[in-house]
């Protein structure tokens, strides 16, 4: 029986089948029957105890069969979906599938945690957590039922089956299996277990051709230029080695602080990275760690080991792994092991450390393609800033591409920061004349370099040249959150030059153009367009989060963690007294597509009704902190709008009565920023609000009389002529007269108090003694009583 994977020993020879054959591989029946589906695998792979945990289920389950066993209803609702013709029905038998496999992993769930939590549940102390509180910090386990169970349940319908029931268990004469099929079929590890593979982490075509530098072992390794800092790939033992000597380390020397970003378990065999996957998908990440944290992932990788171990001692002292050949085909090997051969990547690098190198490890788990957690950048922050000076950042992740670039951006803001200070700024001798015009973050997606960027903003284009401008500021949501901090086109800038900084394998900016390119392609096929949109949005968010983060190192929360302030804030803390920061990120993920379709004038050919082309340069070439690029100021009226029929004020519009007890007059204004002086003056004079004693209530800032008093004119009065007097139109004294006027029929001289309130409350520093020492005298009578003397009282 041929499987495509050729068998190979451990020093890459094929093997002839020998001529022992069983017939010991489960076949897909008792798998449906175990309740082997891919979600639960995945469960009790990641999970800490789920093997056991799953077996209490079972046990569980059975005793309590007499009405309904839930393994074999889940599996007959299975074979209903299989077999049923009616769509409805089988509609119907999926849903109940859905239902009945979630209860059973949560009963799974449930198991361990009654396990792990047990002494905790006998203690009569309040302290324990509860079983929804433990789900909430396992992530993880809401990630596995999302992605496998939830989003495509027909999916879910696949159990733990050799590729074929008729397979046999064909082994060489060395009494090992021949093929990885078969292999991976009888694996019953908590980890490395049924339909798991271990691939080699590196393979052909890793190293990017275009880096000038090679490190033996360290793959795609480069240097930011002017940073102590570094990116590579997953390295082997060696390759460690090798890039500690790189950076000027040596025994007792520089200190090296090494950051693993990857999420995925890793094992070295023989000093060489291998990492789990399934059997069917060999090249493909499991994305099923979503949110796991740094000590169950590294939990998670011990006990791999320990199945590692096991394993070997069933099969001789030998484990089957895979390896990439230059043709991306795929082929299986033994490797001999022992317990001294076979570590995980932190004892690794505390071997490492024992033998006296000046080596730090870190694991950061970010999931691929994903943007950092909040709490990711504080972890990053917390270990850069505890470092020494001399200190040098690397960074790995898989492929040393994109979380890796992540890192080293975080980290060359991060020792910026530090190292000088507030306001964030690249130092003059290490910015070249290039990266000082690429900052400006409006990479043109016609392919631009980051040269061109700034003298593309300040010059006008050409109609011809508008219609393919379209760069990552025309982003709308870029510019908002620029805009929404203090600081946020300085720091954005210094971002923008960093990113250009560690560019070497990737442009976090232009990866975004290059997706939504790809999605504005009305001929590729659905799919391509689907894919390079999802992917897009999450650069975007990458971006976002950074922009973001560049604006917190930027601010005053970050000093104390630097010792150049008091203020002691992490970055989580302060995105979470943000929430408008929040729902810009969340509209991300909610429409992504609204960020990535192109407006139809940059679509459509120029024509001149879409506005004129001097006031498209102008707005275009805009960079302040809140009228930035495409922001234009609106007057507040407008041409056509409602007017009352009877009072009709220029400056202020659409004002009425209310006919009532009490009048009421309205306007459709904000406040009175929104009217006219003018405006506003005229509209006192026709409510006749200088010879009323009482107004209920104002769109005004009005305020209380001292004492208790009803709310009156004087406070308005008093904001009217202070606005005079800050525009040097009257002087004090003057305003106050004129306010005196006003109130004397009202309620008698105007109190010092509220006019010394007032005055502190408008920052009126000057003339405010004068203005006071006027308050306090009563006015004389002006000229024409007559207009300013009350009606009548109808009460």
């Amino acid at each position: 029986m041929h499987t495509g994977i050729p068998r190979t020993t451990s020093m890459g020879k094929v093997l002839d089948a020998g001529a022992n054959v069983t017939d010991t591989l489960p076949n897909s029946e008792e798998a449906i029957r175990r309740g082997e589906y891919a979600v639960i695998r995945s469960l009790i792979r990641v999970l800490e105890g789920g093997v056991e945990g799953k077996r209490q289920v079972d046990n569980v389950i059975d005793r309590c069969a007499s009405m309904q066993n839930l393994r074999e209803a889940i599996a007959t609702y299975r074979n209903s979906i299989h077999r049923q013709p009616d769509e409805m029905k089988r509609e119907a038998s999926l849903s109940f599938f859905v239902e009945y496999l979630e209860r059973y992993y949560f009963l799974i769930c449930f198991a361990v945690y009654i396990h792990t939590e047990r002494a905790a549940l006998h203690s009569i102390s309040s302290g324990q957590s509860c079983f929804a509180d433990w789900m909430s910090a396992r992530p993880e386990l809401y990630s596995i039922l999302r992605r496998l169970l939830r989003r495509n349940p027909m999916g879910a319908l696949v159990c733990s089956s050799p590729k074929s029931s008729s397979m046999k268990n064909v082994e060489s004469t060395d009494h090992r299996p021949c093929e990885m099929g078969v292999v991976a079929a009888m694996r019953d590890g908590e980890v490395l277990g049924s339909q798991t593979v271990l691939k080699s982490d590196h393979c052909p075509g890793c190293q990017n051709l275009t880096l000038p530098e090679r490190v033996e072992g360290a793959p795609n390794f480069r240097e930011v230029p002017g940073f102590p800092v570094y990116g590579v790939a997953n390295p082997t033992v060696d390759g460690i080695r090798a890039v500690v000597r790189r950076v000027g380390s040596t025994k007792g020397g520089r200190p090296v602080f090494w950051h693993n970003m990857r999420e995925e378990p890793v094992i070295y065999i023989n000093g060489k990275p291998f990492v789990l996957r399934e059997v069917e998908r060999p090249c493909k990440n499991m994305l099923e760690y979503t949110g796991i944290d740094r000590q169950r992932v590294e939990r998670m990788e011990a006990r791999l080991k320990e199945d590692i171990l096991r394993e070997a001692e069933r099969y001789g002292g030998a484990i089957m792994v895979i390896h990439e050949a230059e043709d991306s085909q795929i082929f299986d090997a033994w490797e001999h092991v022992n317990p001294e051969v076979v570590q995980t990547p932190l004892e690794v690098y505390k071997c490492l450390e024992a033998e006296g190198l000046p080596i730090k490890y870190a694991r950061v788990p970010i999931t691929d393609g994903k943007a950092p957690k909040s709490s990711d950048f504080d972890t990053l922050a917390m270990n850069i800033v505890s470092a020494s000076k001399d200190t040098a950042f690397v960074f790995n992740c898989q492929m040393g591409r994109g979380r890796t670039t992540t890192g080293t951006v975080i980290a060359c803001l991060l020792k910026l920061r530090i190292d000088y200070g507030r306001p964030i700024r690249m130092q003059f001798g290490d910015v070249s004349h290039e990266e000082m015009d690429s900052g400006s973050s409006s990479c043109e997606e016609a392919g631009c370099d980051g040269a061109a960027r700034m003298s593309t903003i300040r010059k006008a284009r050409t109609p011809k040249e508008l219609q393919h401008a379209f760069g990552i500021d025309d982003i709308l949501l870029l510019r908002k959150i620029t805009r929404l901090f203090d600081n946020g086109v300085e720091c954005r800038g210094i971002l923008d030059a960093i990113i250009d900084r560690c560019s070497a394998l990737q442009n976090i900016r232009q990866a975004v153009l290059q997706y939504r390119r790809v999605f504005n392609q009305q001929h590729v096929e659905p799919r391509v367009r689907r894919v390079a949109l999802n992917r897009g949005a999450e650069y975007l968010e990458r971006y976002f989060r950074l922009i973001t983060f560049s604006a917190y190192l930027g601010s005053e929360a970050f000093d104390g963690f630097c010792g150049q302030g008091e203020s002691k804030m992490t970055f989580k803390t302060w995105l979470h007294q943000r929430p408008e920061v929040q729902a810009m990120k969340w509209s991300i993920r909610l429409r992504p597509g609204r960020f990535f379709t192109v407006p139809e004038e940059l679509r459509a050919p120029y024509e001149c009704q879409h506005g004129d082309a001097v006031m498209e340069a102008i707005v275009r070439a805009r960079n302040g902190s809140v009228l930035g690029k495409g922001s234009i100021l609106k007057m507040y009226f407008f041409p056509g709008q409602r007017t009352s029929s009877k009072i009709q004020i220029h400056g202020a519009p659409h004002v009425y009565k209310v006919c009532f007890l009490v009048p009421k007059y309205y306007l459709c204004t904000d406040g009175p920023t929104d009217v006219t002086d003018a405006g506003c003056w005229a509209v006192l004079r026709i409510v006749h609000l200088v010879r009323s004693r009482l107004v209920q209530e104002t769109n005004f800032r009005t305020r209380k009389e001292a004492r208790g008093q009803s709310l009156c004119t004087s406070a308005v009065l008093l904001e009217l002529a202070l606005n005079q007097v800050r525009r040097g139109l009257v002087n004090g004294h003057s305003a106050m007269t004129m306010v005196h006027c006003r109130c004397w029929w009202l309620s008698g001289v105007v109190n010092v108090a509220s006019v010394r309130n007032l005055l502190l409350k408008l920052d009126l520093t000057q003339d405010r003694d004068r203005i006071i020492s006027s308050a306090s005298c009563r006015p004389t009578e002006p000229d024409d009583v007559s207009e300013l003397k009350p009606e009548p009282d109808p009460r």
